[in-house]
């Protein structure tokens, strides 16, 4: 149909006379294709590197801790209906932890703290920065960071980290404390304090210390 097909002896087949424009078009249609083929893989492959890099992206952002952010902020802790403390700030942040010992985390902006006794405010404290535990072994305990300054009738307390020890009714500051009672100055470290300011405790202590201000209770110790 397509002319002679002749076979040369040698198992081959001569297509010396073959339809000249039935091979060019063979020819022709098979270049056509190999060119689609070419194309759609280079296409192809793309594609899939996009998309691994988008199943990469997306295994990253699911480890990324859930944030909550509240323009402003107050909340206030009592026990057995007793008032301990109030907290309100700014603004402030809801971190989920991943740990729930350590529970989540919210982070205060411009922190004001009034710590209770005997139904009364024991101590005012204000900070740049705090943070509040809902949860977690430090549940109820307050940290607060920067130009931290408590006042109260007794004095005043100046340091840049500050923590309230919620279980044990106390004040905790690892760094340096200054607290100012009319002229008198006292600086230290490690202080333990009461709320009041009443009963403090520090260790590397300097101070200026004038009777008339003073009325510190002999239980403290001054190393």
């Amino acid at each position: 149909m397509y002319g002679s097909i002749l076979n040369s002896g040698s198992g081959c087949i001569d297509v010396g006379k073959l339809n000249r424009s039935f091979v060019n078009g063979f020819l022709e249609r098979s270049l056509f294709l190999n060119c689609i083929f070419f194309i759609g893989l280079s296409c192809f492959i793309p594609i899939l590197i996009i998309g691994c890099e988008r199943e990469e992206d997306v295994s990253e952002t699911t480890e990324t801790l859930p944030v909550q952010q509240l323009d402003s902020f107050s909340t206030q802790h009592r026990e057995a209906g007793i008032l301990k403390w109030t907290l309100v700030g700014d603004s402030s942040k809801l971190v989920s932890q991943s740990s729930r010992s350590v529970g989540n985390e919210m982070i205060v902006q411009n922190p004001i703290v009034e710590i209770y006794e005997d139904g009364k405010i024991s101590l005012k404290i204000t900070a740049k920065t705090g943070k509040y535990y809902p949860s977690g072994k430090n549940k109820n305990d307050l940290f607060l960071y920067d130009d931290v300054v408590g006042i109260n009738e007794k004095g005043q307390l100046f340091t840049d980290e500050l923590q309230w020890r919620n279980k044990d009714g106390t004040l905790y500051s690892p760094v340096e404390v200054k607290i100012v009672r009319g002229d008198s100055r006292w600086y230290g470290t490690e202080m333990v304090a009461n709320p009041d300011l009443e009963t403090v405790k520090m260790s590397n202590n300097r101070f200026t210390l004038y009777p008339k201000d003073e009325e510190i209770n002999e239980d403290n110790e001054r190393q």
